[in-house]
């Protein structure tokens, strides 16, 4: 059996493909009013399962760019974060407008989308690519959490918030390359934990602006001592 190299990046990449699968199992297994934003929900962490447990084969076992199993286990991880950043970017539509204001600003993804896809497979394979498509759609998804409170001032929203803030954070350890061992947890790895509670919280967002959660569950702020 192949050596494991980069365990600590590997391994918690493994983590959050495993998680992704548990999280796009619960939302598929739970009632909803909106399907359209809970479908949104499941392609997200399907997608990023995808891109979580390829990239991780690539750091563990196929680190060498050279060859043909790295070159398309790298592709598919691009590709994947590709479609996971679309579907952020319609979970947002959803949440911040309805009807067909929502889908022509869902439409609106798609040239940026094309455009990732073009260029992470014939310009360049490095990953500061997927942030060109990422930020837009987590700052369209924050910005519709912060709408969904101010609208209606439920508390599940503001673990949409802070998810989403956790996400940025994510991004900003891996882009500063802040870890907690140069060796043993590096920054991928840090990232990768920060991310984990990210999208943990996510999921209890996109309950319940899916309709999964009751809404006798929590009463909205407004009504709260």
């Amino acid at each position: 059996m192949r050596q494991m190299l980069e365990p600590d990046v590997t391994l918690t990449d493994y983590g959050l493909a495993l998680e992704c699968a548990v999280l796009a199992a619960g939302l598929r297994l739970a009632p909803t009013r909106r399907p359209e934003l809970r479908n949104a929900g499941i392609l997200f962490f399907v997608t990023l399962g995808i891109a979580s447990a390829t990239g991780g084969t690539v750091h563990g076992f196929c680190p060498d760019p050279q060859t043909p199993q790295s070159r398309w286990l790298w592709q598919l991880t691009l590709q994947a974060i590709g479609l996971a950043a679309y579907s952020t970017w319609r979970l947002g539509a959803g949440i911040l407008v309805a009807g067909r204001t929502a889908r022509w600003l869902t439409l609106a993804a798609f040239p940026q989308l094309t455009l990732y896809s073009a260029s992470a497979l014939l310009l360049t394979q490095e990953f500061w690519i997927t942030f060109t498509i990422y930020f837009p759609a987590a700052l369209l998804l924050l910005v519709a959490f912060f709408r969904a409170v101010r609208r209606d001032g439920h508390r599940f929203l503001l673990l949409g918030i802070a998810s989403s803030i956790l996400s940025f954070a994510s991004c900003f350890v891996q882009f500063m390359r802040i870890s907690l061992h140069p060796v043993y947890f590096n920054h991928n790895a840090l990232a990768h934990v920060v991310q984990a509670v990210s999208l943990f919280l996510l999921f209890f967002a996109i309950r319940h602006v899916a309709g999964t959660v009751s809404d006798n569950t929590l009463p909205p702020a407004e009504h709260r001592p």
